[in-house]
């Protein structure tokens, strides 16, 4: 007989033994219910071990290849602070105040985000905002398509809490809420739209946010009926426009659109109001005759015209129609009028068509074809023409024929 052979053959069973009785034990262990799955009961320190193990590696190796943008832009970051207020204060509260007594009895309890870009990477914030974590109450974000939306939370958490003081003016808390006269039935629905949307005199918060005064009824009920539906992917728009009845989305469409198209500001019309027309001409000289502040930039007298040849004429070599024989106001009332709106906003939903991210709508592919066309200059350059542009009007002459 082999001894060798015999060895083997022993510990093969001892082995097969010890895994067999590892599985009752594990089996009986389970069915008994003698874990206590509690919230108010914590884990067992070897499986919280476990657990964070699992969390951390598993964060690590998904987040390793993101590639971070920008991040210390302050139109961004206000935008991201206007998200976290929408979606994220309910368990991890505004930054600075304490987490609600309710949330904190989840296990494991919200973290409270205040320092957290001192504790971990931004590629890491961004992987954790948009696909959450498995049994911790943390979801996914609303919409995986938006990653837009993602980075500019990311933004914010990350320049926390360098922003923490200043945190309502930025997630417009401090913004009016609307005007009483001209507020719909809906004025909850309202209040929420202002914190980034234009009301009670003010212009966008920010310039990441579309202006919507003066924009089509029919274009503007549209967008929220295709938010409610998913058709138009957006983790910030899809839930509150989901908890909107039909009438308060065209109430809400109605008030926009009757809205004057004017780049307003809270702060400079009271101002403005006081000034004889004599004491205006005699500001706008003083300051034309000021020298240029170093680090602000004039528009591109260059860039501006390329953009408006894209505006008005397309691109024919690559198969661009002019911007402007759709969106200058004057065609069907389910095109948005582009002139006066945000260059980053109109920038970044035109990379959200070449993404493939607003292609549920027949509208949206049409405009994937279009912006796929485009390369990356020749979207700053459109962008910033239609921004240059008085809010709401379009040049006057047609349009002319597409032009190379």
């Amino acid at each position: 007989m082999d001894l060798r052979n015999l060895h083997w053959t022993t510990i093969a069973k001892v082995a097969g033994l010890g895994t067999g009785l590892l599985i009752v034990v594990g089996a009986v262990f389970v069915l008994s219910g003698v874990y206590n799955v509690a919230a108010s009961k914590d884990h067992l320190r070897i499986t919280t071990w476990i657990l964070t193990l699992i969390r951390e590696r598993s964060i690590a190796t998904r987040s390793f290849k993101i590639e971070v943008p920008a991040l210390d832009d302050e139109s961004k970051i206000r935008l991201g602070a206007s998200h976290y207020e929408g979606g994220c204060v309910p368990c991890h509260n505004r930054p600075g105040e304490e987490i609600s007594p309710i949330v904190s009895g989840m296990l494991p309890p919200p973290p409270n985000l205040l320092e957290i870009g001192k504790h971990r990477p931004p590629e890491k914030i961004f992987w954790i905002v948009k696909h959450g974590l498995k049994y911790t109450g943390m979801p996914a974000w609303t919409n995986v398509l938006r990653d837009d939306e993602v980075w500019a939370l990311t933004a914010f958490l990350a320049s926390l809490p360098a922003t923490a003081g200043n945190y309502g003016e930025l997630a417009g808390l401090s913004r009016g809420q609307g005007n009483a006269r001209e507020e719909p039935a809906n004025g909850r629905a309202l209040n929420v739209c202002v914190r980034c949307h234009e009301g009670d005199g003010m212009s966008t918060n920010g310039d990441r946010v579309p202006r919507l005064a003066g924009m089509p009824e029919a274009y503007l009920l549209r967008s929220l009926q295709e938010y409610a539906q998913g058709a138009r992917p957006s983790g910030v728009m899809e839930p509150v426009a989901d908890l909107l009845s039909e009438e308060a989305m065209r109430e809400l469409a109605a008030h926009y659109q009757a809205l004057p198209r004017t780049r307003a500001s809270g702060v400079m019309e009271p101002v403005a109001d006081l000034l004889s027309e004599e004491a205006m001409r005699e500001l706008a000289a003083h300051y034309q005759a000021l020298p240029p502040v170093a680090g602000t930039a004039e528009p591109d007298p260059e860039q501006l015209r390329r953009g408006e040849a894209i505006a008005r004429r397309g691109i024919v070599g690559q198969g661009v129609p002019a911007c402007l024989s759709c969106h200058s106001g004057r065609q069907s009332q389910q095109f948005p009028v582009l002139a006066g709106q945000n260059a980053a906003y109109i920038e970044e939903q035109i990379r959200l068509w070449r993404r493939g991210g607003r292609i549920g709508t027949p509208y949206g592919r049409i405009m994937a074809a279009v912006a796929g066309a485009l390369d990356e200059g020749q979207i700053e350059d459109v962008a910033a023409y239609l921004a240059s542009l008085p809010p709401g009007r379009a040049p006057d002459a047609p349009v002319a024929e597409a032009g190379r």
